[in-house]
């Protein structure tokens, strides 16, 4: 059923032991598709709620909805906590205990890897692209429609722009940018200082600008996690290669082990040495979409981005 063995094997020539090895993968398998059904229908049912929740949260820093949000992302760690556990236990153990007992002489040997590897497949390719499909797909749950709030606010600013008037001489005193705080503004004509307040919805874009600014340096941001999550993947996959040598003696096999171990290392430091850089230019382009949105606050935002960018060079 789930093609542990070459078809061309012949069930009669196949050792006492095979029936214990494909029953162990066809356990995993089944396990591991419980728990993709599992996640499935957890994230299906959070989704909308989670939406229906950033919507009615009215607080501005929507605690509530991210104390849920931690919650649901919290759950979903714990499933896939169980499956790494899991697999340690049921297949690497039981991979480790029939390649300390079969001798690589012999002509089923390779049967063993052959498990390995599909029950490894099935959990670093299959189980985590699913596991990261859904866990994307409750990331956008929190993504609400800045660009759209934020072209309210350019409409607003547009409408009232020109229509603020000196409270001593009554002259038209042009709005000049947007305002997020109140602000003394000097009549051009009689040089008195007249107070502008600026919206509630105004007000509200040093408390969205950041957000905003993620969200179109989103697909930097992706490129940076992709390159990181593959130096774990490929650290992994090392991992395994070196615990197969523990029992091999075939020269031939150990040699070909550690020529494909020293591809995936070399492959394992260039995703160390690559991810922060991209991480450096998902920072400097989210913090320069900032500053476009808020410039008062660039100077401010500056600071905060050397900080960043510094505790990111010394990690």
């Amino acid at each position: 059923m789930f093609g542990l063995f070459k078809q061309s094997e012949k069930e009669e020539n196949l050792p006492e032991w095979y029936a214990e090895l494909q029953e162990s993968q066809e356990r995993w398998f089944v396990f591991l598709e419980k728990l993709e059904a599992k996640i499935e229908e957890f994230a299906t049912a959070a989704i909308p709620e989670l939406r229906q929740l950033l919507q009615e949260d009215d607080d501005l820093y929507k605690r509530t909805f991210h104390k849920v949000y931690s919650g649901v992302n919290g759950q979903l760690n714990n499933i896939r906590e169980k499956a790494r556990d899991t697999y340690e236990v049921k297949i690497i153990d039981t991979y480790q205990y029939f390649n300390s007992q079969i001798s690589a002489l012999s002509k089923h040997h390779n049967l063993i890897s052959d498990f390995r590897n599909a029950c490894s497949d099935r959990y670093h390719k299959e189980f985590e692209n699913k596991y990261n499909y859904w866990r994307k797909q409750i990331d956008k749950a929190q993504e609400y429609d800045l660009e759209t709030e934020y072209e309210k606010i350019l409409t607003e600013f547009e409408s009232i722009k020109d229509k603020f008037n000196c409270n001593q001489c009554g002259g038209n005193i042009t709005i000049e940018k947007i305002f997020l705080i109140e602000t003394y503004i000097s009549c051009p004509y009689c040089q008195s200082q007249n107070t502008f307040a600026p919206s509630s919805q105004a007000r509200n874009l040093q408390h969205m600008a950041h957000d905003l600014a993620k969200q179109r340096t989103a697909h930097l941001y992706e490129a940076f996690e992709i390159e990181n999550n593959k130096e774990r993947e490929l650290y992994h996959q090392r991992h395994e290669l070196s615990l197969s040598k523990i029992h091999e003696s075939n020269k031939t096999i150990l040699d070909e082990i550690k020529i494909k171990m020293d591809d995936l290392e070399e492959q394992r430091q260039f995703a160390i040495q690559n991810a922060p850089k991209l991480y450096q230019v998902y920072l400097r382009a989210m913090y320069d979409e900032w500053n476009k949105i808020t410039p008062d606050l660039k100077e401010h935002n500056e600071k905060m981005y050397q900080n960043q960018l510094q505790q990111n060079i010394n990690i």
